[in-house]
């Protein structure tokens, strides 16, 4: 099986570390439900319903997947519409579409990539809430109506004997 994984890998630019894929749905087919795998696991085709995986999900340049996907990692080179919540990470590459709601903790996007809907990136370390943040010491820039002598961004300085405001 390592000759079948080293003739898609090199064209779906893959993080599969071990090498080998477990399935692989090809050009021209259409599949409609659930599926679930460990490992990787390689569409080209059209996948509509859910997925959810330990693994690693690639989709190929001609991949069309609707639906929703629970996976550790997802590289996308064709179309996705639907949900992902991928708990590694998410790769874009250049000819993908992505098009719903991404929950991702680490999102990495080629130029070419695009990307429709919204994008959750969970942090799993300690977060301050919005009320921590505005009791915050901040440091205040000089404004228009600011501290004397001190112009703000973007106006000019006091020419000699123009008065400051």
């Amino acid at each position: 099986m390592k000759w079948f994984s080293r003739i898609f890998s090199e064209s779906a630019e893959t993080d599969n570390t071990s090498g080998e894929l477990n399935a692989f749905l090809g050009t021209g087919t259409k599949f409609t439900g659930h599926l679930a795998f460990e490992g990787s696991v390689r569409i080209d085709g059209h996948f509509q319903g859910t997925i959810s995986a330990t693994g690693t999900l690639i989709l190929g340049r001609e991949a069309l997947v609707k639906g929703e996907v629970e996976v550790a990692s997802l590289n996308a080179n064709g179309t996705f519409v639907g949900t992902v919540r991928a708990s590694r990470h998410v790769h874009l590459h250049e000819h993908a579409v992505f098009d719903g709601h991404l929950v991702t903790p680490a999102l990495g996007m080629d130029q070419g990539s695009v990307l429709n809907g919204t994008i959750e990136m969970p942090n799993p370390g300690p977060r301050k809430e919005a009320a921590e943040l505005q009791d915050a010491d901040m440091p205040v820039l000089p404004t228009q109506g600011g501290r004397q002598g001190s112009p703000a961004i973007g106006v000019a300085a006091p020419q000699d004997g123009e008065e400051v405001n």
